[in-house]
């Protein structure tokens, strides 16, 4: 982890200062919290702070269990309750699986940030996308949900709006439910296709079929238009992962949508050229940009938690971001 950058001035910079790399871009002031989001730097000797208490969605109705669970009533295509062992879990969703750990703490510092930049507001809508893939936008959104979750009567979904490769599932050893596309196509009901995770009740919708040509029409469809703007009066954050934003539409027609856009960049990887076209991108689909978080900041203390997918979208720029 490293560093939120103040992407909205970002994209409006001079042409010269875009051929700088991605590590030269100064992050803002502690005190320029309303233009972006403020991440803990080097967290060497940080004190853990202790979760909140947990809470949950009145939709759902039971309390949350003290383990770690997923619900579900029954095995196949449904919501609901079912335990989760931590082995099961990716060992990149710190905030479950070691939530006293550094990286944990500076999940938390974006939820501060986070917070003082709403000035505590709810029903917030907060899409997080990337430039291109593998910069850990989906590990960085179940974290952020995660750590959400620990807040004292405040109701956190993460939906998984990633359709072409789906990671919910996988990441989190989920069983199989109708998710997003179901509910989107009218074969089951949002609590039908809900899922529970972790001990302070976040509630997922993961993306449940994967799709690839019908991913455009179907999140911009008044389906998913309504379905936002009714669980934004039910959830205080609303966390929804998206594709990489330079070569797809879903992240800016979400966007548009949304409260505000977080960019996540990987350190030493992602050229600054490509951050603001990003930004660039978002902005034409009037999509508030927040800031960007950067990962891997510290390549020699994170090096296991890189992030590593499997996306095969397009091509075109792995070169430039190599």
């Amino acid at each position: 982890m490293g560093y939120i950058f103040d992407a909205l001035n970002r994209g409006g910079q001079k042409s010269d200062e875009s051929k700088k790399p991605l590590a030269d871009i100064s992050p803002t002031s502690s005190d320029d919290i309303q233009q972006s989001l403020k991440l803990a730097q080097s967290v060497d000797g940080e004190q853990n702070q202790d979760s909140a208490d947990p809470k949950q969605a009145p939709e759902i109705g039971a309390p949350a269990s003290p383990t770690v669970s997923v619900s579900m009533p029954t095995p196949q295509l449904a919501g609901g309750k079912a335990e989760l062992d931590y082995s099961d879990v990716d060992e990149r969703l710190v905030s479950l699986t070691n939530p006293s750990c550094v990286i944990a703490e500076e999940y938390r510092s974006i939820r501060t940030g986070l917070l003082a930049k709403w000035e505590n507001r709810r029903h917030l809508v907060h899409t997080i996308t990337s430039a291109t893939p593998q910069e850990g936008k989906t590990i960085t959104s179940l974290n952020m949900g995660l750590i959400m979750a620990e807040l004292h009567n405040r109701k956190t979904l993460v939906i998984e709006a990633d359709l072409r490769l789906p990671q919910f599932k996988k990441l989190l050893n989920l069983p199989q439910s109708y998710g997003l596309v179901g509910v989107l196509r009218g074969e089951a009901s949002f609590k039908d296709a809900l899922l529970e995770v972790g001990p302070n009740g976040l509630h997922v919708l993961p993306a449940g079929t994967r799709v690839n040509n019908e991913a455009v029409q179907l999140l911009s469809s008044p389906q998913m238009s309504s379905m936002i703007k009714k669980l934004k009066r039910e959830y205080d954050h609303i966390i929804i992962d998206t594709p990489p934003v330079v070569e797809l539409a879903d992240a800016g027609i979400l966007g548009a949508m949304s409260d505000d856009v977080i960019l996540v960049a990987r350190m030493g990887r992602t050229p600054s050229t490509l951050i603001r076209q990003a930004i660039r991108t978002l902005e034409s689909y009037r999509a508030p940009v927040a800031g960007v978080i950067a990962t891997d900041h510290s390549r020699s203390f994170r090096q296991y938690y890189y992030y590593r997918y499997g996306y095969r979208y397009q091509n075109r720029y792995y070169s430039q971001a190599a």
